[in-house]
């Protein structure tokens, strides 16, 4: 038999990491939330989240624990709680320390921030948006954490690049325009901005 620490690690696809505790409650809209509270092991506390070494204690635990939306469980929202400090880096003076499971800065955990970056890569934003429960901008916001990890080297998007398309879209109400570079080819975005 499992134990509920291993099965909380696995559903979740997070290592280094003491589950606590893990409680069901219902929000004032009736949805059902699944909380888990956890930590990092004694290995991995108090990691920059850059440097990803052991750095002295700045301050402790905050006064209130933190939470981060995880991937739901069928209907169930599912959140990690844990109690977070800061920590002194050489390298990046005082950051949050690193925890197990999400991006530094993120308010979700790394597979919800994969997740959302991996289907904003081959659906319209507003639909990842309603498909995840969160705002628009904020499918913006996971992109950018998740970019270096869906893909890693960006200059390759340049080879065999032969044919390509360039056009300009507007957007907000026809105010300010994005100049999108196409490969023919592959049928691939090469380059976007302003």
């Amino acid at each position: 038999m499992v134990s509920a620490n291993t099965l909380c690690k696995k559903l979740l696809n997070v290592n280094h990491v003491v589950i606590e505790d893990a409680n069901f409650y219902d929000d004032q809209d009736g949805v059902c939330h699944l909380r888990i509270r956890a930590r990092a092991d004694k290995w991995h506390q108090d990691y920059c989240p850059f440097y990803h070494k052991q750095c002295s204690r700045y301050d402790q635990k905050t006064e209130y624990p933190r939470t981060w939306r995880s991937l739901d469980f069928g209907a169930i929202l599912v959140e990690i709680e844990g109690w977070i400090h800061r920590i002194e880096c050489p390298e990046h003076g005082v950051v949050t320390a690193y925890v197990p499971w999400a991006y530094p800065g993120s308010g979700f955990t790394r597979d919800f921030d994969l997740t959302v970056g991996w289907l904003a890569v081959y659906l319209p934003r507003s639909v990842v948006s309603e498909y995840m429960r969160i705002d628009w901008e904020t499918v913006g916001r996971c992109v950018n954490r998740t970019l270096n990890d869906i893909e890693p080297e960006r200059s390759k998007r340049l080879d065999n690049l032969v044919n390509i398309g360039i056009d300009e879209t507007s957007y907000k109400k026809g105010h300010k325009y994005i100049t999108v570079i196409v490969n023919h080819d592959t049928n691939t975005v090469v380059w976007a901005a302003q």
